[in-house]
């Protein structure tokens, strides 16, 4: 069956409209969490006013037709840069939304510019690349952020972006609008489909890639700490096993060290429980400060904490740990204006000395805290092979794994 161009751009048209109002509804429903559906909501308004002025071509003057036509579908595509960047959370950047247009609309006024083909594909070609190029740019600058649909999206705005490219380099080799030579049938209607099938493909990337940033905040709130923005004990348990299992599997030693603040109960006494509060943040700001992004600390209850080091010997936890007090021993701390100190106990244990078992290091690692409590706080222990087993415990999270998070 035959399918012409008008069909195409008659249904992309349809396909666009509605997609736009569909992100417009996304939007409304979180205007402040989700602002970049604003921005692709205006991509697709943009690109169906286009597609419009396309249809209408012949009823009308050339500059309303092709001018403002190719116009919009800048404009288009620079919201859509926009939304990738409010994706990310990073500001908007008017100028472009503004100039590119502006810069085609300048040359559509120039004498022979509409008349010339080869002069409209390369321009219109050379505003759109770049501003394609960049969504891809934008969501590679955000990668770190595990979304599975983040990989395909780039891919899509890079393959496209080259295909505008592609339309500069063979301007007086393809017919138009692949490029500048005399149309043939059927390439106007593959045309439409190609820049068709990435704006749906990309819309429905996006709303999955914008899905999977919903799952996983929710996934990280229910594993944070609302305090500190420390993980909860709920996390330790699930990344602990997870850790300890790829440790053993890999043979490499993991370091778990648990930190308990000294005298904290007191601290709390005299300061109030937002002075408390106060010690808390700071102690982790000091923590996060000597720690490697892949080290995971944990909130485990009260002022308890656990880090685990992955890849790391003892020698080289004691260190971090030792690091840790200095720094926090001699940190200011401000409450309501009043200087505070505060010092912490810090306990360490190695897989090297006691095995892959997230339970039993986790209880040395807790007996070598108590071993400093008894040798006048303020200091680093390292847990000992020869350590007895009867040594008091105070740690008991691993054994209540039921028990909500912290």
């Amino acid at each position: 069956m035959h399918v012409d161009a008008f069909t195409i751009l008659l249904f992309g048209l349809f396909i666009k409209a509605m997609l736009g109002a569909l992100f417009f509804v996304f939007w409304l429903n979180d205007r402040r969490g989700a602002i970049w559906f604003a921005w692709w909501s205006a991509t697709f308004a943009f690109g169906s006013l286009s597609a419009t002025l396309f249809l209408l071509r012949g009823f009308g003057a050339e500059f309303v037709s092709i001018g403002i036509g190719v116009a919009s579908l800048i404009a288009a595509f620079a919201c859509c840069w926009q939304g990738t960047r409010a994706f990310d959370r990073r500001p908007p950047l008017w100028l472009p939304v503004f100039v590119a247009p502006g810069l085609w609309l300048a040359a559509c006024l120039l004498p022979n510019f509409l008349d010339t083909v080869s002069y409209r594909v390369m321009l219109s070609s050379a505003l759109l690349a770049p501003l394609i190029a960049m969504c891809a740019v934008e969501f590679w600058r955000g990668r770190q952020e595990p979304l599975q649909s983040r990989w395909p999206v780039m891919i899509l705005f890079a393959t496209l972006a080259l295909f505008f490219v592609a339309r500069i380099l063979l301007v007086n080799v393809l017919p138009f609008p692949f490029g500048a030579q005399p149309t043939q049938p059927g390439w106007m209607a593959a045309f439409n489909l190609i820049v068709f099938f990435h704006a749906l493909m990309l819309s429905v990337l996006l709303v999955a890639m914008s899905k999977e940033r919903l799952e996983l905040d929710q996934r990280m709130k229910a594993q944070t700490d609302p305090l500190t923005g420390a993980l909860n004990r709920r996390a330790f348990v699930a990344r602990g096993e997870r850790l300890a299992q790829r440790h053993r599997h890999e043979r490499a030693p993991l370091c778990l060290l648990f930190l308990d603040l000294d005298h904290f109960k007191s601290l709390n006494d005299r300061l109030g429980h937002s002075g408390g509060d106060d010690v808390l943040m700071r102690f982790v700001a000091v923590v996060h400060d000597n720690i490697r992004p892949t080290d995971f600390l944990f909130r485990i209850g009260g002022e308890e904490f656990c880090c685990l080091l992955p890849c790391t010997r003892a020698d080289q936890a004691h260190t971090v740990a030792e690091r840790i007090r200095h720094q926090f021993e001699n940190a200011s701390i401000d409450v309501a204006g009043t200087p505070v100190k505060a010092t912490v106990s810090i306990g360490i244990a190695s897989t090297e000395i006691f095995g892959y078992d997230l339970d039993s290091i986790m209880r040395k690692a807790d007996m070598a805290v108590y071993a400093a409590k008894r040798q006048g706080r303020n200091r680093v222990v390292i847990a000992a092979a020869e350590e007895p087993a009867t040594a008091h415990t105070h740690a008991t999270i691993l054994d209540d794994r039921m028990a909500p998070a912290a």
